[in-house]
């Protein structure tokens, strides 16, 4: 791979107190080395091989803030802070891709890498005529009925639509599983014996997307959470817009999709640390914690556990006590 990087930063100091660092950059990277897709013709007899070449290029821009303040007030008083701010967005220029896409939806050249190729949803079918007047989705694996995602159908280069919901009636939607904003700050307060101090991590622009959470199939491991028996689709509570599609006994193709119907905010801040101690006679007594609070949009399970189920090993809220 060969690299290309503008880097353009200031460090600034203000009243012995005040310290800035801003850097931004820009790095385009080619001759990235690839496994080939599907542009190998299966004439060549190499079907099923994993080929390598250096195919791809990738542009990375992005910032870096840190700030840092100390300030002895008066003898009784110290304050501190400190934060920093990152920011990355990449876009893939090149890849091993044909050179004509009949849909140019499935391309992933001019999107970030880890966004998402989904089916768009349009909610949920509300009965049997919006699904006869509808392209065909017998091909995701299940009959749809009502109740169930309903998908839109998207062109071909020509502005074309054909009858059908496939593989083909995907695109990349919303933000990388890595979050492209990451960010962090806290104070530290040391008042005559006492100290305090507090650390906040957050993360911004990235997206979760659910998958293998459906309570009934053939899957060994399944989720059960319970807004999906407080609000999921029925003959009794006909919701088009209801948090889960109808439930079936059986696999349902057709709702297990990867689509923006599972498609969820990834942002949170968190309070990471805190930490409170008093000093006395040489002893200093502290109470800390950490992973104490979770502000975040999503709310299924831990956000900093990312895409999936749930059911990875999940971050602890700690308490400790010392002497």
């Amino acid at each position: 791979e060969i690299g290309e990087k503008i880097n353009v930063g200031i460090d600034l100091q203000l009243y012995n107190s005040f310290n800035l660092t801003v850097e931004a950059f820009k790095e385009t990277r080619r001759d990235i080395f690839l496994s080939r897709g599907s542009t190998i013709p299966d004439f060549l007899g190499l079907s099923g091989a994993t080929v390598y070449a250096n195919l791809g290029k990738m542009k990375n821009i992005g910032m870096d803030l840190s700030i840092d303040y100390n300030k002895q007030v008066n003898k009784d008083l110290f304050l501190s802070f400190k934060g920093t701010f990152t920011y990355a967005h990449n876009t893939i220029l090149e890849r091993d891709e044909p050179p004509f896409q009949e849909y140019p939806n499935l391309s992933s050249v001019g999107h970030s890498l880890g966004q998402y190729l989904l089916y768009i949803d349009n909610g949920l079918f509300p009965d049997e005529k919006t699904i006869h007047n509808n392209p065909d989705q017998k091909a995701l694996g299940y009959t749809p009925q009502p109740g169930d995602i309903w998908y839109h159908n998207l062109p071909n280069y020509r502005g074309e639509y054909d009858n059908v919901i496939d593989g083909n009636d995907r695109r990349y939607v919303g933000n990388p599983q890595d979050p492209e904003i990451v960010y962090s700050f806290g104070p530290s307060i040391k008042f005559k014996k006492w100290d305090f101090s507090f650390f906040f991590q957050g993360v911004a622009k990235t997206s979760i997307l659910m998958s293998g959470i459906h309570p009934f199939g053939e899957a060994r491991i399944r989720g059960l959470f319970k807004y999906i028996a407080d609000d999921h689709w029925t003959t009794e509570n006909q919701n088009i817009d209801a948090k889960y599609p109808r439930l079936t006994l059986e696999n349902n193709g057709n709702n297990t999709q990867n689509s923006t119907y599972w498609l969820r905010n990834g942002s949170f801040l968190k309070l990471k640390n805190a930490e409170v101690g008093y000093t006395f006679k040489g002893w200093r007594f502290y109470l800390s914690g950490q992973n104490l609070l979770t502000f975040s949009p999503f709310d299924y399970w831990d956000p900093e556990m990312g895409s999936g189920s749930g059911m990875k090993y999940p971050t602890q809220r700690i308490i400790n006590f010392g002497i």
